[in-house]
């Protein structure tokens, strides 16, 4: 079957469980091990799926191959679960259940958002871990401000020594690009990624360092909110993003995010220079909890119960 791609490699990856469950998961990026790169899923789904033998697509394919895909579907049948944490629409006529960041519009298809993987769900205890950030992201902090485990900061404080702006990212393209020009001319902005200053730590460890992260989303897709936001907050510093506020609002409070979508730059640089020096301003973002509402796991337990 991979011999049909010719111009690309298609990953896949098989576990077999010691309750003789296998799952084989292909459409993912070169060198994806499943057991070690996908988070809480085999765990999840040989935990909660009832059946055997399951086939898990996901997302890292192109779609000049979507015919490919089709066919595939037609001689074996459709794909127990699709699943991604990338900006890309649920092939909802390809698997069973589809698992994304979209809004579900049918039974069968679920928003689980590329954050929530790394929550410290209680029913995965400690593991496994967030190793890219440094550990999995917990929901009391997320519900708390950031000024419950960080401290407040005094007006003479804030005064003396002005926040400091970073950005994460291994490119600098299409809208943020321009963030970060408006960002560094205004308040200035270390940068880090693989083709700048080269990340050696977690990413906690080189956040904590900031009071500030401008961390615009990669795409405007309806619903699509990646683990940006909460590694600033955990990390002690006020989100700075880039996308539609009802996208925002589905998980997160907006009053303790900055979001600069939709401003002129003149309007970017007075927003951002405005958290800089007005100490009411910034002391107020700092008091608010990320979340409100307590998110729940239960949904999708329940719908993966049904492979």
């Amino acid at each position: 079957m991979l011999n049909l791609f010719k111009k690309y490699q298609v990953n896949q990856s098989n576990i077999i469980f010691e309750n003789g469950q296998s799952i084989e998961f292909i459409g993912f990026w070169p060198g994806f091990n499943a057991m070690e790169d996908f988070g809480i899923w085999p765990e999840l789904i040989n935990k909660y799926c009832k059946k055997k033998d399951l086939r898990v697509l996901g997302p890292f394919w192109k779609k000049k191959d979507r015919k490919i895909y089709e066919n595939i579907a037609l001689e074996k049948g459709l794909w127990d679960l699709f699943i991604t944490g990338e900006s890309r629409d649920n092939p909802t006529d390809l698997a069973r259940i589809s698992i994304g960041f979209r809004p579900s519009n049918h039974i069968n298809e679920i928003r689980f958002p590329y954050w929530q993987w790394y929550l410290d769900w209680p029913q995965f205890e400690l593991k496994p871990a967030y190793e890219r950030f440094g550990e999995r992201f917990s929901l009391s902090q997320l519900m708390q401000p950031i000024s419950t485990f960080h401290g407040n900061v005094s007006r003479g404080s804030f005064l003396k020594k002005k926040p400091k702006a970073v950005l994460l990212t291994s490119h600098l393209k299409r809208h943020r690009l321009k963030l970060y020009r408006q960002c560094k001319f205004s308040i200035g902005c270390d940068l880090y990624g693989r083709k700048f200053n080269p990340i050696n730590q977690p990413k906690k460890q080189l956040l904590s360092r900031y009071e500030i992260n401008l961390c615009p989303e990669n795409s405007l897709s309806k619903g699509y909110i990646t683990e940006k936001i909460p590694e600033a907050f955990i990390s002690g510093c006020i989100p700075i993003t880039y996308c539609k506020p009802e996208d925002l609002e589905l998980d997160f409070n907006p009053k303790a995010v900055v979001n600069l979508y939709g401003l002129s730059g003149w309007k970017v640089r007075k927003k951002l220079k405005k958290i800089t020096t007005d100490f009411e301003y910034y002391t107020r973002l700092r008091n608010e909890p990320l979340i409100k509402k307590r998110p729940t796991i239960e949904p999708l337990i329940s719908l993966l119960s049904k492979c």
